[in-house]
């Protein structure tokens, strides 16, 4: 579990959205419970996620994964204090199809990728200026 709550979890996922794209991330999903019914890769439905690109507000939300999981975000949400916090299906499937991520099916987490890790080194870069 992680050491933290809901309240500072979303603030601390809002300022990087902020820094990155400006405003506040719109994508935050926290629950009670795991997400049970995302333990199973297939159930995220990403026959139809398209992502073509990086977006900036994937960019932010991977940030804000990485935080709070090391690196190997479980399917089921991370837990935090007195919530759960599911990634966004979206930007996780996204992260998937651009190779940032993949699924350790098995071990019911996503796994950063070399690839993703650049991702992040270079937006931070960009962020120091």
């Amino acid at each position: 579990m992680l050491n933290t709550d809901k309240k500072t979890a979303s603030q601390i996922i809002d300022a990087i959205a902020k820094a990155i794209t400006g405003k506040p991330s719109s994508a935050k999903t926290f629950e009670q419970d795991p997400f049970e019914s995302f333990a199973d890769y297939g159930d995220w439905n990403q026959q139809n996620n398209n992502s073509v690109q990086d977006t900036s507000r994937t960019i932010a939300l991977f940030i804000s994964y990485l935080i709070f999981s090391g690196g190997r975000i479980p399917l089921i949400g991370i837990q935090m204090q007195d919530t759960w916090f599911r990634p966004d299906v979206y930007v996780a499937g996204a992260l998937v199809k651009r190779g940032h991520l993949i699924v350790d099916e098995p071990a019911g987490d996503f796994v950063v990728t070399p690839k993703g890790w650049s991702l992040v080194a270079k937006a931070l870069q960009e962020l120091a200026g």
